[in-house]
């Protein structure tokens, strides 16, 4: 069983959860949209991912953008895929696992929602 896990936790991560642009609604209303995945930050500003990339706050609800999609683990740090449009999963033991590796979430590879 603890096999099969892992194999469905490796496909998960290379299947791309979306590879679109994202839109979401800012605190007024209005369509906020970026090439990759968007999250409003504490204060309700939108940051968006690059292409293929994922956007998700942190413990401290700060927004953490990567090159591919993210995940928080056990500690609420955020950890992306090195590559655009890969996935990334949380174990059970609160690690996180992504297609070709990953990197910790950084708000410089965020850019403003428009």
């Amino acid at each position: 069983m603890k096999k099969l896990r892992g194999v469905i936790l490796l496909a998960s991560l290379a299947v791309p959860i979306g590879a679109n642009a994202n839109c979401i609604n800012d605190l007024y209303g209005n369509v906020v949209c970026g090439k990759g995945q968007c999250e409003a930050d504490r204060f309700g500003k939108i940051y968006c991912a690059d292409a293929g990339g994922g956007a998700m706050k942190d413990q401290f609800a700060n927004v953490q953008c990567g090159v591919g999609y993210c995940a928080k683990d056990k500690f609420g740090h955020v950890w992306c895929s090195k590559e655009p449009g890969g996935g990334a999963a949380t174990d059970s033991t609160g690690k996180v696992k992504c297609l070709g590796g990953c990197d910790e979430g950084s708000p410089s590879q965020c850019k403003e929602g428009h």
